[in-house]
């Protein structure tokens, strides 16, 4: 009778090395990203715009919801008026939630549009390091490797 053998499989020291510089290299890609966007005020205005436009869209499902949840309960018993109630007031408050996000984005967006355009003064490296610091406390990027990567010649 042969025996079987147990394949592993587990990843080869090779496999763990190269997730880790691509999850690396994405840590970085945030980053630069954040910092060149944050810096002008063009970027940062047209980028915060976008932030309200996604919201805007996930409270017109949010809405749907609310607006369906309270055709079922249009006509609730008694010992279920406080949950109505609450509902109604929390359709409310996305309501105008959004409304003010509409207001922002149209406003964001409109100053993407001047000819106004401003940069802050420190070096960027400044900032990638505050965002860095931000969005990944601890973490400690090991240096580029490949120099055509890190820009360095």
């Amino acid at each position: 009778m042969a025996r079987r053998r147990n394949k592993s499989h587990g990843k080869t020291f090779q496999q763990r090395q190269t997730e880790r510089a691509q999850a690396d290299e994405q840590d970085r890609s945030v980053v630069d990203d954040m910092v060149t966007k944050y810096v002008c005020s063009n970027g940062i205005a047209h980028d915060f715009a976008g932030q309200c436009d996604e919201r805007i869209t996930d409270l017109d499902f949010d809405l749907l919801c609310s607006d369906m949840a309270l055709e079922f309960w249009a006509s609730p018993p008694s010992d279920a008026q406080a949950v109505v109630d609450l509902l109604r007031e929390l359709a409310d408050e996305r309501r105008r939630h959004q409304a003010a996000l509409r207001s922002l984005h149209a406003r964001l967006f409109a100053t993407t549009q001047t000819a106004a355009h401003a940069h802050l003064n420190l070096p960027a490296d400044h900032y990638r390091g505050l965002v860095r610091d931000r969005l990944f406390p601890g973490l400690e990027l090991r240096p580029v490797q490949n120099r055509a990567v890190s820009g360095e010649r």
